[in-house]
């Protein structure tokens, strides 16, 4: 239900505190970009921020981030009890949308954030998002003809929607390549209101942006964000220029995002994902793909989605080309929000028919978008495909258009050499006399972190440890592999193809520290981008050496890491009688080790990892220089032909 308003969520609000500013985006395209380039840089001058935008992409949650991480789930649903509490105690009736924004401003106060950056949902008078009480900026972003039936059927009608969200002495960021009419709107309401517009300029840095990679829109919605940032925080004097790196690590999913749909359908080029959902956005995705992607002549293969009421006419036109192909297909139901609904995929074949397409190359998907990526990859052969149309698409596709983020590494601790009882006969393992009885919590690990596989469609497993012992070649992350699947584990928790983009083995690690690192790395080498969550499966008394120890000398930012440690049975017993105490001694001075030679390459890590390398695995992180270039990484090489971090990855996106 959509029913515009300030009133109900002004209510669920009144026991909310807002004491920190607000920056506050309005605009039909190009608000999301400019929300994302503003919370990048508010981050990185030093202050919390947190972050408000829709629609979400995969959980309802993740539309609400602080310090650029989404919330956890269960951050989310403790503050939204309590405001859908006040709901039905207050008997407000407010909207989904307004229970949504007044659950991201309780989570605000109570991180004590000191910015919020806040999209507009529709249109800025009437949006729930304008009960802001502390705005220090408000930014308009490009305006087009979007959602007219709540906000007027002209651009100057939308205009003065938009404009409604200024304050008076508050400075108003406006996109200055709107159009005209649109301009002398935001700047009468502007004077009467007691506001002051301001145009920002790319004109200075148009030449470095482009050598970035940034599109015209990217440039101008980049220099609308710096704007507001410098006047938020005045004391930054960072130019857009000094920002291109950071700018470089971002990425907006769902807007010329590259995705790599080879665990889906087996196509080898990645495809283009754009949420053009209206005219004006179809016009920069249009100009993208005539630039970009029409270079070889080849036709495009479109994947189509659409809300329904949208001008599928008007965008179809601007996108189609004659010789292209398109494919149409409906997204399922929204979360939170169930007044949204798709277009008949037959509508839109009808619409792509009118501007060109020849009936033989339209394909009808219903509601089966997986079955409609497999005819647009064998379709397209290596030729373009791009999918577009709604953001609502984005938001509802197979989990495999959504690249990996999660690391989870599974710590390699001895070798299962095969045999009749998969595992649970000690005789069939190769392990060191101190680790007698702890076969069946090498099973758990494994186990472990396949149930973590399974609840994150975003995560990657990596089975991680090097072939340790000279009476086999087997290296410890493929046993393991070798033992979930004579158990049937994969099967167990419907977790994941048994190997392939999923599930990842590392072959190499010969210590801890390589364990996560080189796990890492080949996350990176799989899926050409590093993860952002990072979980280490190993024995629990091993935390502090993997957690503090290796991930923090690594640079992988602690507070996206998870451990989950398991440990053998009655081992605090067995310690209290001194039984395994020699090995419990041995735990603590490894973790003296290490904190003295973080990265281990001192001469008693080193000389360990040597005595155990029995046959000569390769011990560096890049196979060429080619691949240490492209990571970005800083290394050395050591003189033993081992390579090391010169300094932790966290200058990296993972940040």
């Amino acid at each position: 239900m959509i029913d515009l308003g300030l009133a109900r969520i002004g209510r669920l609000l009144q026991r909310t505190p807002q004491t920190w500013k607000a920056i506050h985006v309005a605009g039909t395209n190009g608000k999301g970009s400019i929300c994302a380039y503003l919370s990048a840089m508010l981050r990185t001058s030093g202050v919390s921020c947190g972050r408000f935008t829709s629609p979400h992409l995969i959980d309802r949650w993740d539309c609400i981030a602080i310090n650029d991480s989404p919330v956890s789930e269960p951050v989310f649903r403790d503050a939204e009890d309590l405001i859908k509490r006040r709901d039905a105690e207050g008997q407000i009736g407010a909207t989904e949308f307004e229970l949504l924004t007044a659950t991201a401003f309780e989570i605000f106060e109570r991180q004590k954030v000191d910015y919020g950056v806040i999209e507009v949902g529709l249109g800025g008078r009437l949006d729930a998002t304008n009960i802001l009480k502390q705005k220090t900026a408000t930014v308009i972003a490009k305006i087009g003809l979007d959602h007219q039936s709540f906000l007027g059927n002209t651009l100057e009608a939308i205009a003065l929607q938009k404009a409604g969200i200024m304050r008076r002495g508050v400075p108003c960021v406006v996109d200055g390549t709107n159009e005209p009419s649109v301009l002398r709107v935001i700047e009468e309401h502007a004077k009467e209101v007691g506001a002051e517009v301001l145009y920002p300029s790319v004109s200075s840095s148009t030449e470095a942006l482009a050598g970035a990679g940034l599109e015209p829109h990217q440039m101008q919605n980049l220099a609308c964000a710096h704007l507001a940032f410098r006047i938020a925080r005045p004391e930054d004097s960072r130019s857009l220029s000094d920002l291109i790196p950071l700018v470089k690590q971002l990425q907006w999913p769902g807007r010329l995002q590259k995705l790599d749909l080879r665990p889906l359908t087996g196509r080898q080029q990645d495809v283009l994902l754009d949420g053009a959902h209206n005219t004006q956005s179809a016009e920069v995705l249009a100009a993208y793909v005539d630039k970009h992607l029409r270079t070889r002549g080849q036709p495009v293969t479109w994947v189509l989605a659409a809300t329904r009421g949208k001008d599928m006419d008007g965008m179809l036109g601007i996108l189609l080309r004659p010789g292209d192909r398109a494919g149409a297909v409906q997204f399922g139901p929204v979360d939170g929000m169930p007044w949204v609904k798709p277009t008949d995929p037959s509508d839109l074949l009808r619409v792509a028919g009118q501007h060109g397409v020849d009936p033989s190359q339209l394909f009808e998907g219903g509601a089966d978008v997986r079955g409609t990526l497999e005819w647009a990859s064998e379709a397209a052969s290596d030729g373009p495909v791009v999918i577009a149309g709604s953001l609502y698409l984005v938001s509802n596709p197979p989990s495999a258009m959504h690249p990996p983020n999660h690391a989870v590494v599974v710590c390699g601790h001895a070798i299962w050499q095969g045999g009749p009882k998969n595992g649970w006969d000690e005789a069939e393992w190769l392990i060191e006399s101190y680790k007698k009885g702890e076969t069946p919590t090498f099973i758990e690990h494994i186990r472990a972190g396949l149930q973590v596989l399974a609840n994150d469609s975003r995560a990657v497993l990596v089975f991680s440890g090097g072939p340790t012992r000279k009476e086999t070649t087997l290296s410890e992350a493929r046993s393991y592999h070798n033992l979930a699947t004579a158990n049937d584990y994969f099967g167990l928790h419907s977790a994941a193809p048994t190997e392939g983009q999923r599930v990842l083995l590392e072959e190499r690690a010969l210590d801890s520290y390589y364990n996560i690192l080189f796990s890492i790395v080949d996350f990176w080498r799989a899926h050409a981008v590093w993860p952002e969550y990072l979980t280490v499966v190993s024995h629990g008394f091993k935390r502090t050496r993997l957690v503090d120890g290796h991930c923090a000398a690594i640079g992988f930012p602690l507070h996206r890491v998870s451990f989950v440690g398991i440990n053998p049975p009655g081992l605090d017993s067995e310690v209290a009688q001194g039984e395994k105490a020699d090995a419990m001694r041995g735990v603590q001075l490894a973790i003296g080790q290490w904190a003295e030679d973080p990265h281990g390459v001192g001469e008693e890590l080193a000389g360990k990892r040597r005595l155990r390398n029995c046959w000569n695995t390769d011990q560096r992180l890049f196979f060429s220089h080619e691949e240490r270039e492209r990571s970005g990484v800083d290394t050395v090489i050591l003189s033993d032909g081992s390579e090391a971090l010169a300094r932790g990855i966290v200058h990296l996106s993972i940040n």
